[in-house]
């Protein structure tokens, strides 16, 4: 497999390196995968300079629709790719106190699951605001208002659980993605919206942009169909060319080995924090704070809060100097924005569906993997890369709802292959919940 990359645009003059790392992808639809530096979904970072990736977002498409410069932007940028402890906070300060208002009050959509933080940190950072993520959850009961396709996917079917009033209007849509590679997930979208509830403009904001000159001129060509604007923002853009194989899923399985090492199993509930829904599944609700069936700007202040009470709680928790905080799935951002407050020596990531084949060579971005079944959903296939053995003392485990112990199974064998002494199960809602009433 071999990629050929031509660099278009660079507004912040970024290092590639810094950017991204390739990996075999198992997809036959598409065999490779930049793996974000900067996500931290398949990566391993301080969860702080991920928040401040997507302030990088915000601030380079305000910039460009406004026309105002950010005078923070260059120590945030700093930040981003800084390995200085104190520089990181610095940045993330500045970050934290800046309102960028633009000229109107958008609609920003995250595209599940590698874009939930991206979409919802971006939102933070936008004045009067509204934030809802797609999702790939198939609720009961629930009608989905926009149903489109990701086409490259192995999860292809998106929703979005959103009351009509907050799209029943004529705001910009802002759409937020971590990568373009043919833009046809966002054409997708866009389709569905127009021919529910139209408006003039739309957005497309990633951190890269990798589409092709037949792809732009698709959008193009839809702007016309339209009579819409769709406004693009990359931090990097450029066009690929792939050559090589794709890879079938059936080549690889990942499992951990039996190592019987002593591991302490803590489960923490953050039910008393977090606000639950009129959604659940299997009895269980979903909660407010993620931004799954739609937040405003109105509830930044709320969701802060609960974030810093649910960190405050797990830090008393916390029994070791090197701690991972792994989100899972599309519950990406609360525990990263928890895991931000929780004192020095933590690293976030997070799980996914993406099957991606690991090598343990230098300079390859996918070093170990594994794979489990998602205890929220036994349907459901998860992975887990880059953890190395022996490397923390601990491991906090978010999931939105309650899980069964016998579905922590494999999960716990993965803690002892790794050589983890305590996994700590961090749920954000259980059945108790709603057997209460609340």
């Amino acid at each position: 497999m071999a990629i050929d990359i031509e660099v278009l645009e660079n507004p912040l003059n970024l290092r590639v390196d810094d950017l991204f790392i390739m990996a075999a992808r198992v997809n036959k639809k598409r065999g490779f995968l930049f793996v974000s530096r900067l996500l931290g979904k398949h990566l391993p970072l301080v969860p702080t300079q991920s928040l401040l990736t997507s302030g990088m977002l915000a601030i380079e498409y305000y910039e460009q629709i406004t026309g105002e410069s950010v005078n923070e932007k260059d120590s945030i940028l700093n930040g981003c790719f800084s390995e200085d402890p104190l520089e990181i906070e610095g940045a993330y300060s500045h970050l934290s106190s800046l309102r960028l208002d633009l000229p109107e009050n958008p609609l920003i959509i995250g595209f599940a699951e590698t874009a939930t933080s991206l979409g919802h940190a971006f939102f933070d950072c936008i004045g009067q605001a509204e934030y809802i993520h797609t999702t790939r959850e198939e609720i009961n009961d629930f009608a989905p208002l926009l149903n489109f396709k990701e086409e490259h996917s192995h999860a292809v079917n998106q929703f979005c659980y959103i009351d009509e009033d907050r799209i029943q209007n004529k705001k910009p849509i802002v759409l937020i993605d971590d990568e373009m590679t043919t833009g046809k997930t966002a054409l997708n979208i866009i389709r569905d919206i127009h021919s529910k509830f139209p408006r003039e403009q739309y957005a497309v904001v990633s951190i890269l942009d990798w589409r092709s000159d037949d792809n732009r001129e698709r959008f193009l060509q839809l702007e016309r169909e339209l009579g819409v604007k769709i406004h693009t923002t990359s931090l990097l853009s450029g066009q690929i060319l792939f050559s090589g194989e794709t890879m079938e899923e059936a080549e690889y399985d990942y499992q951990p080995n039996h190592r019987e090492t002593e591991l302490s199993v803590e489960r923490l509930d953050l039910t008393p924090i977090f606000t639950p829904t009129p959604y659940e599944k299997d009895g269980i609700p979903y909660i407010m704070e993620t931004g799954r069936f739609g937040i405003s700007h109105n509830h930044k202040e709320g969701v802060d809060d609960a974030c810093a009470k649910a960190a405050a709680y797990l830090k008393r928790n916390r029994k070791g100097n090197k701690t991972l905080c792994l989100g899972t799935g599309e519950m990406m951002y609360l525990p990263m924005k928890i895991a931000s407050l929780m004192g020095d020596g933590v690293l976030y990531h997070s799980t996914t569906r993406s099957p991606i084949f690991p090598i343990e060579r230098p300079g390859y971005a996918i070093q170990n993997g594994f794979s489990f079944m998602n205890p929220e959903d036994d349907s459901v296939v998860h992975y887990v890369y880059n953890i190395p053995r022996d490397e923390y003392d601990e491991l906090f485990l978010f999931f939105e709802k309650e899980v069964s112990e016998e579905s922590l199974r494999a999960i716990k064998q993965l803690a002892k292959d790794r050589g983890i002494g305590t996994l700590n199960v961090v749920m954000f809602s259980t059945r108790e919940r709603r057997d209460d009433g609340e």
